[in-house]
């Protein structure tokens, strides 16, 4: 993968730190995660670190709690991965796909326990639907915890494959340039291209 690509694109130290409101001279966890994100391993380029803030950034942006920016992050710093990354995938879980998620979500999970996932909510009115709703959460909890163990995984792996596979494509164009320029021998003489 192309790093200064990746570099470009991926919001630098300062900004994050912004995002997540550790700026001032706090105390407290705000201080001690603020000098954590300060390391500049949590900052490189690579295929280990790249992979991990995938999974990472996966896995938390499946989980239905607030502040999930500053969870990835959290994170990503306990685990040595890359923190832009994290923050970045977390993205995916958004007002406009929260609902998608969700319901995704609730039919995993009643797969996973083996419940009817069409149940419709017993009597009428807005309380029967809040009723449902209360019954229908540790459903929900197990679909996104299952769906965020599989996307980190898959990602994780994805990513790994794809860092790989342009890798090898460009090691072997490098190859090519460099026997394109070769001289090319010819009956006891050197001839150049």
């Amino acid at each position: 993968m192309n790093r200064r690509w990746l570099a470009g694109r991926l919001p630098d130290p300062a900004e994050i730190r912004h995002r997540l409101g550790l700026v001032g001279g706090d105390r407290g966890w705000r201080g001690r995660l603020a000098v954590r994100l300060r390391e500049p391993a949590l900052w490189c380029i690579t295929r280990h670190s790249v992979a991990g803030g995938v999974a990472v950034g996966l896995f938390v942006g499946w989980l239905p709690i607030p502040l999930q920016m500053a969870l990835a992050a959290v994170l990503a710093s306990l685990l040595h991965v890359h923190v832009p990354v994290s923050v970045v995938m977390v993205w995916f879980s958004n007002p406009l796909t929260v609902a998608p998620l969700l319901y995704a979500a609730w039919r995993t999970g009643a797969m996973l326990f083996g419940e009817p996932s069409h149940a419709a909510p017993r009597g009428a009115g807005i309380d029967a639907l809040f009723a449902s709703l209360g019954h229908a959460w540790p459903t929900v909890l197990a679909g996104c915890l299952f769906l965020a163990l599989c996307s980190s995984v898959a990602g994780f792996l994805l990513t790994r494959l794809l860092w790989r596979v342009l890798a090898v494509r460009r090691w072997r164009r490098r190859i090519a340039r460099a026997r394109s320029r070769a001289p090319i021998i010819r009956r006891g003489h050197r001839s150049l291209r």
